[in-house]
């Protein structure tokens, strides 16, 4: 953890490049209608420059920060898997071990699905009926109301993203760490990193300086749903700040989070997942993940053979955020190589 701290706080710059990236990302705010944008920019070295944009919150003016804190969705899943892979390190879980041992009452037609299934996309879990965003399930509740539905294909047979899914496996990982999810995170993450911004979002706990997300509709702005039962954790249920994503993402260049479970994530996770890892996209040229959750929107890109990351938060959902990092990183880039060149 000093060891990434340390890169980040020598290595913060502030740029002056970049006109072509500043009338991108304003271009950008207007066209898909987004209140506010911030990322951070890291080069091979380590060195961190942060750009913001906008605000996070249009009634109140707050600007919009890398201290500010946002919901992450879907990147939560990497974290998720870690602490999955860290309970197997430890000898308290195995990725073979059929969700059935955890959950006996789950529905018979799941034998044969593991933990390696749930973490990557592949349990053939269905999408259940009668789910609702506004209840908040306990884990037993929870199982059976998915063991409701038949599988729709066998474990290990088609890979399709299931949020779901996550939120079995964070329950599961609750029981087989005898600890909640986001008491494991905290202890195998967030504080070896240093996120002290970093947890998991609780419905109507106030947190400093959050984000509000917005959604463009009729030609106005409208709030969506805001609220995510405890049950999503697993699959998006942390907040954080790009402070601490910064952190995070430097914990991981620099062995400060077991590598050779960050080997296991970042690759391939079964035949039919195809470039799914455990909780992160897994190409030759990049790591990437999306989150999308009511509005709050963010993108995480290291391209692998060049040695730059990009993490973006956007408080809209219009457009494609893992676009708009691509195009920020290479605006970034050919701004740079432009200035060696002067």
């Amino acid at each position: 953890m000093r060891r990434a701290l340390s890169l980040m706080v020598l290595g913060l710059v502030s740029v002056g490049l970049s006109d072509g990236v500043d009338e991108y990302v304003k271009a950008k705010m207007e066209a898909d209608h987004l209140p506010g944008v911030a990322f951070a920019v890291i080069d091979p070295g380590g060195k961190v420059a942060f750009r913001s944009y906008g605000v996070a919150n249009r009634e109140t003016g707050e600007l919009f920060t890398e201290k500010s804190t946002h919901r992450i969705a879907s990147l939560s899943k990497q974290m998720c898997s870690f602490v999955a892979l860290s309970l197997v390190r430890d000898g308290k879980l195995s990725l073979d071990d059929e969700v059935l041992r955890w959950f006996p009452k789950g529905n018979p037609g799941w034998k044969g699905m593991t933990v390696r299934h749930l973490m990557g996309h592949t349990s053939g879990i269905a999408d259940p009926a009668g789910f609702s965003y506004s209840k908040e399930y306990s884990t037993d509740e929870y199982v059976a109301l998915l063991a409701k539905a038949d599988l729709e294909t066998k474990p290990g047979e088609k890979y399709r993203y299931n949020n779901y899914a996550y939120g079995l496996l964070g329950e599961l990982l609750g029981i087989a760490g005898g600890s909640s999810l986001p008491e494991l995170a905290r202890k195998y993450i967030f504080d070896p990193v240093g996120m002290a911004g970093t947890g998991y979002y609780v419905a109507g706990q106030k947190r400093t300086n959050e984000v509000i997300a917005y959604r463009w509709k009729d030609g106005g702005y409208e709030i969506p749903l805001r609220e995510r039962p405890r049950i999503f954790h697993g699959s998006g249920g942390v907040y954080s700040t790009l402070e601490d994503m910064v952190k995070y993402e430097l914990a991981l260049r620099n062995g400060d989070l077991d590598q050779k479970i960050l080997m296991q994530q970042w690759t391939p996770s079964f035949p039919a997942a195809g470039k799914y890892g455990f909780g992160w996209h897994v190409g030759d040229e990049e790591l990437t993940h999306t989150g999308t959750t009511f509005g709050y929107t963010s993108a995480f890109l290291r391209d692998r053979k060049a040695g730059w990351t990009v993490i973006l938060f956007r408080n809209s959902d219009t457009g494609s955020q893992m676009d708009m990092a691509r195009e920020i990183l290479s605006k970034w880039r050919a701004q740079l190589a432009s200035q060696s060149r002067q």
